[in-house]
């Protein structure tokens, strides 16, 4: 298609695709309103046209990007597969799984398939990959479904899960690699694996365990020096973004089980401490507080990252520039750590405040789930899950919007990368494994309430 054509049909576009994403964002968000006012959790909620909305999103973009490179059919038979892939789990996990929350699931596919769009847009290669570990997480999060609702005994594996998640961490301080002034990757034949973000889902699983039941301070010693020893261990590769990670999950999660403020408040003052003193230990930390207290005083160098983001995002403007005619390219990272700032420029801060909205949904679902779980392991493993998800979600995008110093996390779901697509999947899996487990708790309920009044009946 020639160039003129293109713009005039990607400028139309543009404004279709912003009401695309935020019509799912407006529906996801009336009905967990609806969920969260009247607390029933037995409430049918009708997904109504959000899944055909989303096929619709796919097919469209994936389209306008092969009339821009000569009517690429393979473009085109992405987006096919992408609606396959969605359309299959979705119904798979909802036919299945009685109870589990489609919502949920719908909104995670969203920021999904708008990575999708976007990483076509940015790396062909790469967009047909992160499909793979899109089917790969699917199946991660059928397991941990599975294992979550089914297997009673899982606080029984604590100690292994300890062992193995000190493992992974120390393994990579002895062999990984060095990435972006973190050691914190390890390569596995041809594929590059970030052992710190399937440590998350650990955490999750030892935290819950730890916490459900009443303990004096001195029997949490083991999962105090636990979580000492992988903040340490992260801190070592100089991954600074996975220790607020795991150090935020473990406060939130000790506060929520114990309401212990001395020991949430002297963890807090220690980990300040230790900020600050990584602050004059690593270079790297040095140069991204800089960049972002001033990025514009060195902005060839050290701003150079942070400067080009809030460029692409102000210059997207509201509806954005239209896919494929920004320049996404500019921005450092722009497929994994500013990936954000790239949808920003090409479709819209309106479809960024959309995708930031959505992750807030998540959180929120997340939460009334494990407020609504009947025993106190299956609520923290629900909130450490939406906890982690939301911090992560947090922690990169405000790094992009300058709103904190950046770290080396991505954008769950949505940034390139196949560890952080699996263990968010994983997450995920929690988070409805618990809710059709309250959905079978409260069928139950019911159930055996007719059977009482059926038999009070009898005896009359």
């Amino acid at each position: 298609m020639p160039a003129n054509q293109y713009e005039i049909l990607a400028l139309t576009l543009r404004y279709w695709f912003v009401l695309l994403i935020v019509y799912i964002f407006v529906r996801s968000f009336l009905a967990t309103w609806r969920r969260l006012i009247s607390r029933n959790y037995l409430y049918n909620e009708s997904t109504g046209n959000i899944p055909f909305i989303l096929v619709l999103f796919a097919l469209s973009s994936m389209i306008l990007l092969a009339l821009g490179d000569n009517i690429n059919l393979l473009i085109i038979v992405l987006g096919v597969l992408i609606s396959a892939a969605f359309l299959f789990q979705y119904l798979f996990i909802s036919y299945f799984f009685a109870g589990v929350d489609k919502y949920l699931l719908l909104m995670v596919d969203t920021l999904c398939i708008v990575g999708f769009v976007m990483l076509q847009r940015l790396n062909p290669d790469l967009a047909f990959r992160q499909v793979e570990w899109f089917l790969m997480g699917s199946i991660i999060m059928l397991f941990f479904i599975i294992y979550t609702k089914y297997f009673k005994h899982w606080a029984r594996l604590n100690y292994l899960l300890m062992a193995i998640g000190c493992g992974l961490l120390l393994l990579t301080l002895i062999i990984g690699k060095e990435v972006g002034g973190a050691r914190n990757w390890i390569t596995i034949g041809k594929y590059n694996v970030q052992p710190s973000e399937f440590v998350k889902i650990i955490l999750v699983f030892v935290l819950s365990a730890e916490l459900k039941q009443p303990k004096s301070r001195i029997k949490r010693l083991p999962v105090f020096i636990f979580m000492a020893l992988v903040i340490l261990m992260v801190v070592l590769q100089k991954d600074l973004g996975a220790a607020f990670l795991y150090f935020c999950l473990f406060v939130s999660l000790y506060y929520i089980a114990t309401s212990d403020l001395l020991i949430t408040c002297c963890t807090t003052l220690l980990a300040s401490l230790g900020a600050v003193i990584s602050y004059f230990l690593f270079g790297h930390v040095r140069v991204r507080i800089a960049a972002w207290r001033n990025p514009w005083a060195d902005i060839e160098n050290k701003g150079y990252q942070i400067a080009q983001s809030l460029i692409a995002i102000a210059s997207g403007g509201w509806v954005g520039l239209g896919l494929g005619l920004g320049s996404p390219h500019v921005i450092p990272a722009s497929r994994t750590d500013f990936i954000f700032a790239a949808i920003c420029e090409e479709m819209g801060i309106l479809v960024g405040i959309a995708l930031i909205g959505l992750y807030m949904l998540i959180m929120l679902r997340g939460i009334s789930t494990a407020l609504a779980a009947r025993e106190p392991g299956d609520s923290l493993l629900a909130m450490g899950a939406a906890v982690s998800l939301a911090i992560q979600s947090f922690t990169i995008i405000g790094g992009v919007v300058k709103f904190i110093p950046l770290t080396g996390v991505t954008m769950p779901f949505v940034s390139y990368g196949g560890s952080s697509m699996l263990v968010s999947f994983g997450l995920i899996g929690i988070i409805e494994a618990i809710a059709s487990k309250n959905y079978d708790a409260i069928q139950g309920g019911i159930e055996q309430q007719s059977d009482d009044m059926g038999d009070d009946y009898g005896e009359d």
